[in-house]
């Protein structure tokens, strides 16, 4: 069978996408032309996108960050933000000519059989026409902080951040490479002194490294725990992750051109497919 398209799954932080207190055009501008510029014949992408409740605290003029914000204001910013987010992407890629669509999911939407079969045809139809979607948590109506623990929700599509939807993201679309982004260069292993060291490559991801792991974002809700969690998904299913700065210019070009940088988390098996995966390989 003729080999299609690499998928790859771009997951990105609120903090790669903040400035100054406030969501940054330049970051987002950066990061869309980097992508335009390797999306193409040879692989696709999809973006996961956080910021939208930052978003909304930026044209709100607040002078907060999300993690102090109640839940009512929260999904108040995420409402405002989610479309000045999306123009902002929409305008960067259709400078480079390439089509945007948005895409927005709670744990609920996934949970429902017919909507869960239409979400990966729906990406697929879109990947086909060389569009690139970018998928965030629907906040603006998310439940999930008041509501936990949805007991109709499945496990293997329950998410509490955009880390572990990137990881659902690929996995079920059989992608070739779950790249997530934040603030840091990767994952750090501290020793006993407090020093610490860049970790390159990572390839049994057990109990005792996700513990090492703690800490939140300063602005997102995860933090390099939910990153390993997340990876530890996507490597079961035979796919790649690195975690990287995305905050470094060209970093998801380094990435792809196989330049020594960030963490790489190889893949514990060998790629499993999946009968959502519609696009040629």
């Amino acid at each position: 069978m003729k080999k299609g398209k690499r998928i790859i799954v771009v997951k990105i932080g609120t903090s790669v996408l903040s400035e100054d207190g406030g969501i940054s055009e330049r970051a987002i501008k950066n990061i869309a032309y980097q992508i335009a510029e390797l999306h193409g014949k040879e692989q696709s992408f999809i973006l996961v996108s956080s910021g939208a409740i930052l978003s909304g605290i930026t044209i709100l003029g607040l002078n907060t960050t999300p993690h102090e914000l109640s839940l009512t204001d929260k999904q108040v910013c995420a409402s405002i933000g989610q479309p000045y987010l999306m123009s902002l992407y929409e305008k960067y890629f259709r400078e480079k000519g390439i089509i945007t669509a948005q895409i927005l999911f709670t744990e609920e939407d996934l949970a429902n059989q017919i909507a869960y079969k239409n979400v990966w045809r729906t990406l697929n139809a879109l990947l086909k026409r060389n569009v690139i979607p970018i998928i965030n948590e629907n906040d603006a109506v998310s439940v999930k902080e008041l509501l936990p623990v949805n007991p109709y929700v499945p496990d293997d599509v329950r998410f509490g951040d955009n880390d572990r939807l990137s990881a659902i993201i690929a996995s079920k679309l059989g992608g070739d490479l779950l790249i997530m982004l934040s603030d840091v260069d990767g994952y750090f292993e501290v020793s006993e002194d407090g020093s610490k060291r860049l970790v390159k490559r990572i390839e049994i991801l057990n109990s005792e490294l996700m513990k090492s792991a703690q800490g939140k974002g300063k602005l997102g809700r995860g933090g390099m725990k939910t990153k390993l969690q997340a990876a530890k998904i996507v490597a079961e299913t035979g796919i790649e992750v690195v975690i990287a700065n995305g905050t470094k210019q060209g970093i998801i070009k380094d990435i792809l051109s196989g330049k020594d940088v960030g963490t790489r988390i190889t893949p514990a098996t060998k790629k499993k497919t999946t009968h959502y995966l519609l696009i040629d390989r």
